[in-house]
């Protein structure tokens, strides 16, 4: 007769307003399902201030994988023509044209806006046309230390503002909210960014969400937060909101106002609580060139459904 493995309860103190945190949650659910010796009675969960996990590996164990796996993500770019050098023809693809590969069979793109053939970039795309999403993870694998080398491998922290996704909002700012920025006064090299933290949220809107599916609006997205177990497995779906219906306008389609729907997550019947969020920049306008993600505000608490 076969023995069960004992399950360890591991608690990562991720923030559910924070979507980077949320992405990384995902990932890290996502990685612990692959593991080998992963157990069919595996959960993952919410509480107040944290996420948990019961697992038949112990933490050190678990960030050992993730580690590996972040540090074999890499973005292969596509191919394309930049027209913009006074009508010279450049070889080059846009910057949200490509995909993000890892170990495994695992690639994906959530740069890329899936509403009209990858034409645009979606609004996960955040940071300049100058940066490359190559050149970013480049920096973020150099920052990114061995779990034996750091007290605390998930919230290891460096520096240096070109170095991020723009969907941590602990450690983004805007003139606009403090009345200074550190693209104003020239301090960016020595803004806190977590490396961990930054390679685990692009691989969970890459492999482990279907973070196309959180957009609510031309320019919102919302997700569910779980506070009941649910298998590794199920968390994509506990995760992803039913967005609102689309409406008939001539011969164009666009989704209803938010005020009149009620959020859901896509697994039937879980108890969740909903949160939404936009860009900064388009909180100032679309024209505003700074941009990232606040913390999510909340639309609903926890009821069923």
């Amino acid at each position: 007769m076969k023995t069960e493995p004992t399950l360890h309860e591991i608690t990562l103190p991720l923030d559910e307003h924070n979507l980077a945190h949320v992405l990384t949650a995902l990932a890290i659910a996502g990685i612990a399902d692959e593991m080998d010796g992963a157990s069919p009675n595996s959960r993952c969960w919410w509480t107040d201030d944290v996420f948990k996990l019961l697992l038949p590996h112990d933490q050190n164990t678990l960030f050992d994988k993730a580690h590996t796996f972040v540090k074999s993500i890499r973005w292969i770019a596509g191919i394309g023509c930049n027209e913009k050098n006074k009508g010279k023809l450049k070889l080059e693809a846009s910057a949200h044209h490509g995909l993000f590969v890892a170990e495994g069979p695992y690639s994906g793109n959530p740069l890329l806006s899936y509403h009209d053939q990858g034409v645009t970039s979606s609004i996960f795309k955040t940071f300049s046309a100058q940066q490359r999403p190559a050149t970013l993870l480049n920096r973020q694998h150099t920052a990114l230390k061995e779990p034996v080398d750091v007290d605390d491998w998930l919230f290891q922290r460096a520096t240096d503002v070109g170095s991020r996704w723009n969907l941590d909002c602990r450690v983004t700012s805007h003139a606009y909210d403090q009345g200074f920025g550190s693209d104003q006064d020239q301090s960016g090299k020595r803004d806190p960014f977590y490396p961990a933290i930054e390679l685990l949220s692009i691989a969970g809107a890459a492999f482990f969400a279907a973070s196309h599916a959180w957009l609510i609006h031309a320019e919102k997205l919302g997700y569910c937060i779980w506070p009941q177990s649910i298998s590794l497995s199920l968390a994509p779906l506990a995760a992803c909101i039913v967005p609102p219906p689309l409406q008939k306008r001539g011969n164009t389609s666009s989704r209803r106002s938010p005020m009149r729907w009620k959020p859901a997550s896509l697994l039937d019947g879980l108890d969740c609580r909903h949160y939404q969020l936009a860009t900064r920049g388009n909180a100032y306008g679309k024209g505003a060139a700074y941009r990232h993600f606040p913390e999510a505000s909340l639309i609903t608490p926890t009821t069923n459904h």
